[in-house]
C-alpha cells in the first residue's frame, strides 16, 4: 500500500507552503475524505490561493494549475467550473475560487494580482454564499 495522503500532503504541499496544521475529515470507514471539509486557517487558505496565483510556484505543476482553472462545465450564464475551482467574474474581473460551507471562500484574481480569503461562521444560513459575494464586491473589490 502507498503512503498515507496526510503524510504525502504534509511533505509535498503543506510544509513547503509553511502550513503547520491541517485537519482532514474522515469517512465512516476511517479513510481520509478528499471530498471536502479540510480544516485550514485563513492564513493557510491564503497560502493555497497565492500558490495558484503564482501558477503552482514550483510545488504544483503549472500545467495542472492551468487545466484546473479552465472551464470544464457550465453552471449557469455567469458561472463555470474547473477542477475544484469555480470560475466567474466579479465587477468585470475574472476570478477562480474555492468555496466551502457557510460561505467560506478563497478568491484568486490573476489580473489584479489579488487573493482574497473570506472565512465565516454562517453555516446554517441559506444566504451564506450570497453574503460572501456581497462582502467581496462591496468591501474588498470596491476599494481597489
Amino acid at each position: 500500500m502507498g503512503e498515507p495522503l496526510t503524510a504525502f500532503s504534509r511533505r509535498e504541499l503543506f510544509e513547503p507552503l509553511g502550513i503547520a496544521e491541517a485537519e482532514w475529515q474522515h469517512t465512516p470507514q476511517g479513510q481520509v475524505s478528499t471530498a471536502g471539509g479540510l480544516l485550514l486557517s485563513s492564513r493557510s487558505l491564503l497560502a493555497l490561493g497565492e500558490l495558484y496565483l503564482r501558477g503552482g510556484g514550483g510545488i504544483v505543476p503549472a500545467g495542472w494549475v492551468e487545466e484546473s482553472v479552465r472551464p470544464h462545465a457550465r453552471i449557469d450564464e455567469s458561472i463555470e467550473y474547473g477542477y475544484l475551482w469555480w470560475l466567474r467574474s466579479y465587477r468585470g474581473e475574472p476570478c477562480f475560487y474555492m468555496t466551502g460551507t457557510g460561505g467560506n471562500r478563497v478568491h484568486v484574481f490573476p489580473t489584479l494580482d489579488l487573493v482574497a480569503v473570506i472565512t465565516t461562521t454562517n453555516f446554517r444560513r441559506r444566504d451564506a454564499h450570497a453574503l460572501s459575494d456581497r462582502l467581496l464586491e462591496e468591501q474588498i473589490l470596491a476599494r481597489i
